[in-house]
């Protein structure tokens, strides 16, 4: 029974053979040593540089860095074409998961599924999809809301058991930090957008 340790060509990594067989190895990612079953395998037989806990590990990330972007880029071009601004980035969207910590942030109650709704709707063409007025909302709330602004949907029947206020003031002050000025200014920032949106349909009505 012959026993050794050698180092793999490309990553450096320390293995123990054991009659010619690699029988434990030194994980790239986590730095533990683990049996070699714990590694996957390449077509080519030959084992991955890292444990299967660490690759899965970096397979999610990797899954969901994908997803980010592609939200930011299905909402930025939904923006486009409303003639909206189009700057959201997968890093706001990243930091939107983070805030919202798995909860609806109108409502406030939990969800296990998110939909991105817009606080000033696309078609009204002002605020678009921005970090400072991208929400994350649970399928019903967003069934709910469809179209109105956050105002609209406050005054509506609809909205009605589906607004808390603790947590919307919460998702206020967040975006109101995207743009770097108090809630307050936000709210009346907001305000304006939809009196500017309405006197703009309005215009547009009479041509």
């Amino acid at each position: 029974m012959k026993y050794e340790i050698r180092k793999t060509p490309k990553t450096r990594q320390f293995e123990l053979v054991h009659d010619g067989e690699v029988v434990q190895k030194v994980c790239r990612s986590c730095g533990h040593v683990k049996l070699i079953e714990d590694f996957h395998r390449y077509s080519a037989g030959h084992t991955r540089p890292d444990c299967r806990d660490c690759h899965n590990k970096r397979q999610r990330k990797y899954i969901q860095n994908i997803k980010l972007k592609r939200i930011a880029y299905r909402n930025n071009s939904r923006a486009r074409l409303q003639g909206a601004p189009d700057t959201l980035t997968e890093q706001d969207v990243k930091e939107l998961f983070e805030f919202a910590d798995g909860k609806c942030m109108i409502s406030g109650k939990e969800c296990e599924t998110f939909e991105v709704d817009h606080l000033q709707a696309l078609s009204k063409c002002w605020l678009g999809s921005t970090a400072g007025n991208v929400i994350l909302v649970s399928p019903g709330v967003n069934r709910k809301k469809g179209t109105l602004s956050i105002f609209e949907f406050a005054k509506s029947e609809s909205s009605k058991g589906l607004i808390d206020l603790y947590q919307l003031r919460k998702t206020f002050d967040y975006l109101a930090s995207k743009y770097g000025i108090t809630t307050e200014r936000y709210v009346g920032f907001l305000l304006d957008c939809e009196e500017l949106a309405k006197r703009q349909k309005e215009l547009l009505s009479k041509n």
